[in-house]
């Protein structure tokens, strides 16, 4: 049983080395063409397999940092719940039936009267004879 054990293991590492290489993009693929790294993988049984998965990695780990623009930091708020402008695009999602609204401030209709002050006389001055 132990001998059929590196065999197996070689089947399964080139068995997943060939299936991710095949479900590579032909741009995400390193160094060499495709049917060069199939031909590899299928044709030498442990160094095959291996090399292809260490370059894959090391390949797909150097585009995503090449990708990766650095930015400086904006003025704008980073969490949404900062963001005045995002918050105030909330209104409308808004049920008004369970939204409370703060009291509207009463209007004065007319300034209060003190009782000591007497009222302006809404009278025209009088002719003498």
């Amino acid at each position: 049983m132990v001998r059929f054990l590196p065999f197996l293991i070689s089947l399964v590492l080139s068995v997943y080395a060939l299936f991710s290489c095949i479900q590579t993009r032909d741009e995400d693929v390193p160094y060499l063409p495709k049917l060069v790294w199939i031909v590899l993988i299928v044709f030498v049984p442990f160094a095959g397999p291996i090399v292809w998965l260490l370059m894959s990695r090391t390949h797909a780990v150097r585009r995503e940092r090449a990708a990766v623009p650095k930015t400086k930091p904006t003025g704008r708020p980073v969490a949404p719940d900062d963001d005045p402008d995002f918050l105030a695009s909330l209104d409308r999602y808004r049920d008004p039936r369970t939204t409370a609204k703060p009291p509207e401030p009463e209007k004065p209709t007319d300034p209060p009267k003190d009782e000591d002050t007497p009222e302006p006389a809404d009278t025209e001055p009088e002719d003498k004879p």
